[in-house]
């Protein structure tokens, strides 16, 4: 039975008209990161609690949490088994959270462990797979025509990481400076820029340009800078794939939205659109975009 003891007045239950309601919005934030690490709401907060008010023993946090006693008890136990929470020795048990560098260490690293355990088991699999005949008629094999609705970053990168790496000929990139960003922090540039196929980027709109930009070969890029459509992004691979950002950088990450398909008509189309547009584009000047950047 929960107790009826009133709830404490903390950071995460401040009224609108309090001063600590500033930091709530914050710490709202902030909770919204650490969902991506795979924890939940009430983890989430349960660990940030602990984090700005101390040690803590279960009552505490379910009555400045006004969170039910049973689920405060199983989400201290989630989060020290995760290893970002700490139980201490004594009578009643105190609960200590990880500095947030450290916790965060801790959860990347786990998350990277998992990764490698997949990686292993994909090998193993893999193996298995390949023992077992396939029974599929020549005729079922793909030419046929097929698209694929892509929700969140995850899934978007992936398919772009796939069609990098199995082009054959060329790979066409029209996009946005903020795209940009997104491909510098999941080391697509570095990706582009070690190509052996016929690269082409084309940046609409802009007035300036990262330096990371220098990855790749500037007679690579043009610039297009009148343009009516602000957040436009899509890539087409060889003749074979093209890749449209449907929703993109006004979004957060989670809501990214693509659409990827290899229907010919609609590759034939887009790859038009870009030859146009590289047609009408200007070449990169890097000193110039690189120092309006700077100015």
């Amino acid at each position: 039975m929960q107790s009826t003891k009133e709830v404490e007045l903390t950071l995460f239950n401040s009224d609108p008209d309090s001063k600590l309601y500033g930091y709530k919005l914050e710490l709202d934030k902030i909770q919204d990161e650490l969902l991506k690490f795979g924890l939940t709401s009430n983890q989430a907060k349960v660990f940030m609690f602990l984090g700005k008010y101390g040690s803590k023993t279960s009552p505490d946090v379910c009555n400045s949490l006004n969170l039910p006693r049973t689920e405060t008890y199983n989400v201290l136990n989630s989060l020290i088994n995760r290893g970002i929470v700490i139980s201490e020795f004594q009578h009643p048990t105190r609960y200590t959270a990880l500095p947030m560098d450290k916790a965060i260490l801790t959860m990347v690293n786990a998350a990277q462990e998992n990764v490698n355990d997949l990686a292993k088991k994909e090998i193993i699999l893999a193996k298995l797979w390949n023992k077992i005949p396939s029974f599929v008629g020549e005729e079922n094999e793909s030419t046929t025509e097929k698209f694929q609705m892509l929700q969140g970053t995850t899934r978007v990168h992936n398919k772009l990481r796939e069609m990098i790496n199995n082009t054959k000929n060329e790979f066409q990139i029209f996009c946005t400076e903020t795209d940009l960003s997104k491909f510098y922090y999941s080391d697509f540039l570095d990706m582009l820029g070690s190509m052996q196929s016929d690269l082409k980027l084309i940046v609409s709109p802009t007035k300036k340009i990262p330096r990371y930009i220098r990855a790749i070969d500037e007679t690579k890029i043009r610039i297009l800078a009148n343009t009516d459509v602000e957040n436009q992004c899509f890539i087409v691979k060889d003749n074979d794939e093209v890749l449209i950002y449907l929703r993109n950088n006004e979004k957060s990450s989670k809501d990214a939205f693509a659409f990827w398909t290899n229907t010919g008509s609609l590759v034939k189309s887009m790859k038009n659109l870009f030859s146009y547009s590289w047609k009408n584009s200007l070449p990169l000047d890097f000193e110039k975009y690189i120092e309006n950047r700077y100015n």
